[in-house]
C-alpha cells in the first residue's frame, strides 16, 4: 500500500466514526490545512471507485456558485440529466415527480433538496442508503449568498427529519469561506506530512542519492514549507528542484518546480517576481505547441487575472485558445475562449462577449461528440441564448444546433442578463 492510500484508509476510519456520531447533522465540514482538504477531495473522490463496497451514494459537484437562486437548479439539472439517462438505458425507472413546496424560500437550495428526498423515497436501489452531496464550487461569485443557501438546505434538511441526505463541504482551517453553520458538525483532518514525506520517498524510490529521488524529495520539502507558509525555505527547495531537473534532462519536473515556485512568490507577495521571472521563464522553457504549453498558458492568465491585469490576461488567454487549437485540444481552446468572453460581460463590450462565445461554437463543430460532452459548450450556448435577447433567428438556429449535440434537454442554468 502506497503512502497516500495508507493516508485514505485513515481517513476513511475517521469519515466513519464522524458519520456515526452525527447522523442528526445535516451537513458535515472538513476543515485542515490545504494539503489536508486535498486529501480529503481525493478520498470523497475514491468513493466514486468500482472497487467501494458501501451502499452510500456519493454526488461530486464542482460547479460554480452564481448565486443563491441558481446554485439548486444547477444541481438538480446535472442529477435531471443522469437519470433520463437511466431511464433510456434501463427498464422500470422509478418515476420521478417534482414537485414545488408550498412555502417561500429565500434561495433555491429546496430544487435540490426535495426532488433528491423523493427520488430516494421511489427508487429501490437507494432507499436505504445515506446520500452526500459534496459541493466544492470552482468559483463562487457571492460568500454571503453561499452562506445563506447552505443555511437554508440545512433549515429545510432538519425540517424534513431525513438523516441521510447530508452536504459535505471542505475548507481551510484559517481562512473560512463559510461562518460559522450552527447545524453543521465540524471535524479537522490533520497528516503527519513529516512521516508522509518520508514514507512516500521510501516507497517511490529504491536506490538512494539517486537523481530522481532528490528531485521527489525536493518538491515534498517545498510542499511542506509551503502549507506552514515558510516560503524563503520552499523558494530555496524549488530551485534545487529546478536544477535537479535540469540536470536529468527531465523537462516536465522542472516546469512543474517552476509553476511550484510561482505560487510560493505569489503567497509570498512577490507578485513581480513571479511574473517577470519565473512565468516568462515557464513560457520560455516550456515545449511549444503542447498539452502543457497550453495549461501553463492558461495558469499564466489566471495569475493576470488575479492581479487586475485584465488586458493581458486577455491576451494570454487568447495565446492559450490558439495553441490549443491548433494541437487540436479543443476543449481546452472553448475554456479559454469563454473566459475571455465571461470578462467582457458588460453592456459596453456586449458585442465582444457575444463574437468569443461564437469562437466556442466554431471550435465545437471540430470535436467528436465525447469531447463535446465534456467540454463547456453547453454553458456557452446557454449564455449565448440569453445575450442574443430579442433576435429569435439567432436562438433558433443556436438551439436546433445544440439540440442535434445534446438532445432537447440541453440548457443548463446560468446567470441573468446584467442590468441595463
Amino acid at each position: 500500500m502506497n503512502p497516500v492510500d495508507l493516508e485514505l484508509v485513515k481517513l476513511k476510519r475517521q469519515w466513519q466514526k464522524v458519520v456515526s456520531k452525527n447522523e442528526e447533522k445535516p451537513m458535515l465540514i472538513c476543515i485542515g490545512e490545504k494539503h489536508e482538504t486535498d486529501l480529503f477531495d481525493g478520498f470523497i473522490k475514491s468513493k466514486l471507485s468500482e472497487y467501494e463496497e458501501s451502499d452510500d451514494v456519493f454526488l461530486l459537484h464542482y460547479q460554480e456558485f452564481n448565486g443563491m437562486n441558481s446554485f439548486g437548479q444547477t444541481l438538480l439539472d446535472e442529477w435531471t440529466e443522469f437519470y433520463e439517462m437511466l431511464k433510456k438505458s434501463e427498464e422500470n425507472i422509478p418515476q420521478w415527480d417534482l414537485k414545488n413546496p408550498e412555502e417561500n424560500f429565500k434561495t433555491d437550495a429546496y430544487k435540490a433538496f426535495y426532488p433528491l428526498m423523493e427520488l430516494k423515497k421511489n427508487f429501490p436501489n437507494i432507499q436505504d442508503s445515506k446520500i452526500y452531496i459534496y459541493i466544492a464550487p470552482l468559483r463562487i461569485s457571492d460568500t454571503g449568498e453561499l452562506s445563506l443557501w447552505v443555511k437554508e438546505w440545512c433549515r429545510i434538511c432538519e425540517m424534513s427529519e431525513n438523516k441521510d441526505i447530508k452536504l459535505v463541504w471542505a475548507e481551510h482551517h484559517t481562512y473560512r469561506t463559510l461562518p460559522n453553520i450552527s447545524s453543521a458538525h465540524s471535524f479537522r483532518v490533520e497528516v503527519d506530512i513529516h512521516q508522509l514525506m518520508q514514507n512516500t520517498a521510501a516507497h517511490t524510490n529504491r536506490k538512494k542519492n539517486s537523481p530522481d529521488t532528490d528531485f521527489q524529495q525536493q518538491i515534498l520539502i517545498a510542499s511542506n514549507h509551503l502549507s506552514k507558509e515558510r516560503f524563503k525555505e520552499a523558494e530555496h527547495a524549488l530551485k534545487t528542484a529546478v536544477k535537479l531537473a535540469k540536470e536529468q534532462k527531465n523537462k516536465q519536473g522542472e516546469i512543474s518546480a517552476y509553476f511550484m515556485l510561482t505560487q510560493a512568490y505569489t503567497a509570498d507577495r512577490k507578485k513581480e517576481k513571479a511574473e517577470d521571472d519565473t512565468y516568462r521563464t515557464i513560457l520560455e522553457e516550456v515545449e511549444p505547441d503542447s498539452p502543457l504549453a497550453v495549461q501553463m498558458y492558461m495558469n499564466y492568465g489566471s495569475f493576470l487575472l488575479g492581479n487586475s491585469k485584465k488586458s493581458k490576461a486577455e491576451i494570454i488567454f487568447e495565446k492559450a485558445a490558439e495553441t490549443a487549437q491548433k494541437i487540436g485540444e479543443y476543449a481546452m481552446a472553448i475554456e479559454c475562449y469563454r473566459i475571455i468572453a465571461t470578462l467582457n460581460d458588460t453592456v459596453l463590450t456586449k458585442d465582444k462577449m457575444i463574437r468569443y462565445f461564437e469562437k466556442c461554437l466554431d471550435i465545437a463543430k471540430l470535436m467528436d461528440s465525447s469531447a463535446r460532452e465534456q467540454s463547456s459548450l453547453r454553458f456557452v450556448a446557454s449564455m449565448l441564448i440569453l445575450k442574443y435577447e430579442g433576435d429569435t433567428d439567432k436562438k433558433t438556429i443556436l438551439n436546433n444546433e445544440m439540440k442535434t449535440y445534446f438532445g432537447d434537454d440541453w440548457k443548463v442554468s446560468v446567470e441573468k442578463p446584467k442590468a441595463g
